[in-house]
Parts: C-alpha cells; structure tokens; sequence
C-alpha cells in the first residue's frame, strides 16, 4: 500500500493489447515490464533536462456542464479527441479553456514531446557552430589540411537542423491556431 510518506509511487497506463504485447516483448531480458519502464521513464525526464514544467491546477474543478450532442456531432468529437489523443471530454474542456483564455497551452502532451526534440537539435546545432568554428581555426593555421568540403558538409547540417528547428516551432504555432474558435 501506497501512502504519502512513501518515496515510491504508481502509474497506470491504459494502451492497446498490440503495443502491449510489443513492450513486453521488448521488456524480455530487460529486467520485465517495470524495470524497461522505470529505465524509459529515468531516461525521458533526463533529456527533458530544463525543459519548462506545467505548474499543477490549485483549484479543483468540481463544477459540470452537460449538454447533448446528436450523433453525427458525438462522432466528430470522438475522430477529433482521437486525433489529439485524448478523450471527448479532455477534447472538449481543452476546447473551452482555449476559448475562455484560461489555458494557452492546450495539448500539454504535444509541447511535452517536442520541447524536449527542440532543445536536443538545438544543442546539436551548437555543437556544429563549434565544430565548424575549430575547422575555421583549422584552415586559418595553414597547415595544409584540405576542409573545404567537411566544412561545406558542416554547413549544410546546420541548415537542416536550423530548418527542423523552424518546423518544430511552425507545430507548436499551428497546434495553439488549431484550437481558435471564430466568435
């Protein structure tokens, strides 16, 4: 049993029986299912470094709506929750909460996955300014070596990173455009 004093805790995750069965499988000589997550978990908040946190709610939601939908609607809602990964009803409060201005970052999951994408490429880009400065140094010492085209090679990765790191803000612009509502 679980209290609050204990440093341990749990999680449950609801996924499908096929990656399920792929995980397990994958868990196999890996210590099992919970050391494979426990390791995956370790590694995730790792690479997520300094990547900003969502503070917790400090007001508890105890109020409800209900409304009724037809079924052409339900259907939608259930396509579009789908699409967002989560549920009608997680759809439909993110929906209200962008609606009402209480909430700018909607699909918190999204800007989890790739906050962490972004700040990799963009240390991998800093890593390349580094890289092509020392072969800049490299030439200016004239000691014969012939960089050109490794530093041709080096410029061209730092404009795709620079590029991928565009896209990855252009997602992130577009999935807070996705859920404006017309007034």
């Amino acid at each position: 049993m679980t209290t609050s004093t204990d440093p341990k805790a749990s999680m449950t995750v609801r996924i499908d029986r096929a990656t399920l069965d792929a995980f397990d499988a994958l868990a196999q000589g890996r210590g099992g299912r919970s050391a494979l997550l426990r390791s995956l978990l370790d590694q995730a908040m790792c690479q997520a470094g300094e990547a900003p946190t969502v503070e917790a709610r400090t007001e508890r939601a105890t109020n409800r709506i209900s409304f009724r939908v037809t079924d052409t609607e339900m259907a939608v809602l259930s396509v579009r929750a789908a699409q967002r990964g989560t549920d009608r009803a997680g759809w439909v409060k993110a929906l209200m909460r962008r609606h009402l201005g209480l909430k700018g970052n909607v699909d918190d999951g999204l800007r989890t996955s790739l906050g962490p994408v972004r700040m990799q490429l963009q240390r991998i880009g800093r890593n390349i300014n580094q890289a092509m400065k020392a072969g800049n140094a490299a030439m200016m010492a004239d000691n014969g070596l012939q960089l050109e085209s490794e530093l041709r090679t080096i410029v061209e990765m730092r404009q795709e990173i620079s590029a991928q790191v565009a896209v990855l803000d252009e997602a992130l612009r577009n999935d807070l455009s996705y859920w404006k509502v017309a007034d």
